[in-house]
Order: C-alpha cells, then sequence, then structure tokens
C-alpha cells in the first residue's frame, strides 16, 4: 500500500488503509420485456457484460455454439466479445430482464472472461444471491422513467452487489495471470482509444477527421504497434480494431434508438463518408440493415 506523502508525517507504523480505487464502472442500461415465440436477436457481440434473468417461459441462447435452454429463474452472464444469438421457442412466449455493464478493469474482465462462472442455474445458492439482487434492480424499474438521484444511487449500488457476488466466482489460475506492465499498457490503449470516441466527437461529427490508429497510440506510449497489439489481445481477448468496432456497433445501436435522427446523419456521426458505407458496415455486425434495425425497435413492447 502507498500512502500519500502529506499524510506520512503524521502515521504511526501501525496505520492501516483501504487501498485507492480508481475504476471506471459504467451501467450500459438495464429493461423487463415480454415476447412472443419467434422473436430472436441476431447473432451479436458486446463490449460490455450482459447478464439476463428469466422472469418466466424459456429462452435459447447460444455462446460460441454452446446451446443454452434457460428456464424461470435461470441467470446467464454473457462475457464481452462473446458472440452469441437470443431467441425464444416456446409457445407461452417469454419475459425477461437484462442488463448491460462493464468494470474498465482489465484483471477483472479477463479473469471473468476467462474463468468466471457464467450459468447460475435457479435453485442453487449462487443463483439465489444474484436473483435477489437483480430482482431489486427490477423493482426500481419506473413506467415514466423518472429517476431520482436517490434512484440513480440505489442502482449504482445494486451493481456494486452484483459485482461483488460475481468476484467471488474469479477461479483464475496463476498461470494464466499477466504481468503488471501488460496489463498497464492495455489499459493505457483502452483509454486512448475511447477518449478519441467520445460522445463530443460523435455529436460534432469529428470521426472522419480522426482516424483512430493503433500505430499513432503506440508511438505515443513509446512501444511498437506489435507490442501494442500483443498487451491489448492478451488482457481484452480481442484487438483494439475490434474493440473499437464494438464501441462503434454500441454507439449506432443508442443512435439508431433516436427516431429523429436521421439515419445518414448517424453515419456521419459516426465518422462513415456514406449512409451506403455505414449500412454495409452495420449489417456485417448485426446481420440486418440500419433502417432493419430500427423497424425491429418499434415492435418491441416493454412493460
Amino acid at each position: 500500500m502507498i500512502i500519500p506523502e502529506q499524510f506520512r508525517s503524521y502515521l504511526f507504523p501501525n496505520s492501516r488503509w483501504l487501498p485507492a480505487i480508481d475504476w471506471n464502472i459504467k451501467l450500459f442500461g438495464a429493461h423487463t420485456q415480454e415476447v412472443p415465440k419467434g422473436w430472436a436477436v441476431p447473432e451479436e457481440a458486446h463490449i460490455a457484460f450482459e447478464i439476463m434473468l428469466i422472469l418466466k417461459g424459456s429462452q435459447r441462447t447460444v455462446l460460441e455454439n454452446i446451446v443454452y435452454d434457460l428456464h424461470q429463474g435461470d441467470i446467464l452472464l454473457i462475457p464481452p466479445g462473446t458472440r452469441h444469438i437470443v431467441e425464444c421457442v416456446v409457445d407461452q412466449g417469454l419475459s425477461y430482464f437484462s442488463s448491460h455493464f462493464n468494470l474498465d478493469d482489465p484483471m477483472f474482465r479477463q479473469e471473468m472472461s476467462r474463468s468466471g462462472q457464467i450459468f447460475f442455474p435457479a435453485g442453487s445458492e449462487d443463483n439465489q444471491r444474484l436473483r435477489e439482487a437483480m430482482m431489486r434492480w427490477v423493482n426500481l424499474i419506473q413506467g415514466d422513467e423518472q429517476y431520482t438521484t436517490a434512484d440513480l444511487f440505489r442502482i449504482q449500488s445494486g451493481l456494486f452487489e452484483i459485482l461483488n457476488i460475481l468476484a467471488q466466482h474469479v477461479t483464475a489460475k496463476a498461470e494464466t495471470a499477466v504481468s503488471p506492465t501488460v496489463v498497464h499498457y492495455a489499459t493505457l490503449i483502452a483509454q486512448s482509444i475511447k477518449s478519441q470516441f467520445n460522445s463530443d466527437v460523435i455529436q460534432k461529427e469529428l470521426l472522419r477527421e480522426k482516424e483512430i490508429r493503433i500505430e499513432d497510440i503506440a508511438v505515443k506510449l513509446k512501444i511498437s504497434p506489435g507490442y501494442a497489439l500483443e498487451v491489448f489481445q492478451k488482457v481484452y481477448g480481442i484487438s483494439p480494431r475490434k474493440y473499437l468496432s464494438e464501441l462503434k456497433l454500441h454507439e449506432a445501436k443508442q443512435l439508431i434508438q433516436q427516431p429523429d435522427l436521421d439515419l445518414t446523419r448517424i453515419a456521419s456521426m459516426l465518422g462513415y463518408s456514406s449512409l451506403a458505407h455505414f449500412s454495409r458496415q452495420f449489417k456485417r455486425w448485426t446481420g440486418m440493415s440500419p433502417r432493419e434495425y430500427r423497424q425491429t425497435l418499434g415492435s418491441i413492447r416493454f412493460f
């Protein structure tokens, strides 16, 4: 534990400290939804963790070709970058609760993605703790979405509770751990990418003028591009280019959900030279065009 210089002069040797914490924790949102048989989400992957609780009915989820048939009370954690398909295949339909979140701590992300438990079946002790925490989130959902500051603190407190439960299931072995130097550079690369792909740059439509290149980031960090690629892949499990693509996809989905925002404007905000170029890329990501994706949003019924 490193003690700040200004405190050292009056501390006794037996002083005990909690560690300083500087995490970037983000909740991308959470929702409940009721869907009929035949509803499906095309194959996709997120930059964040997704955790879902089946409230009623059954859901089929395919993670990297592994099939999970989830029933009432089951909980599934989908790690960042995991390709997955979600669908309702039962006549009675499906109700579920889903949340996307991220903790920008490379070691937590690496350990949870590689070694953490992801399926928590109904009836198990682990499921019970998670389910209780997630239901507290469900009970905070308001129809008019008029949330007070106190509500937001309760929502974030729920996220910390869930992170604490999940962290207890990390079983990464020592031999899979990476060195602090590797984590340090991977974190700096991720922060650099996110700082260049921020809301201000997007709103001002500056991305076309500001290409984000791993070579430029490596130069600033005084490391080689090859080493930059290596450390990032080792910690985050994907390449910097893929990481940026996932940031773009997430932002594209958020923008498309705004019905008054023209798709051509969205393409420009995200740095594409034309709507056609953006549409081709979005279809590669999701299997549908931005227009088709927007139309599917209109058919979703929330409760």
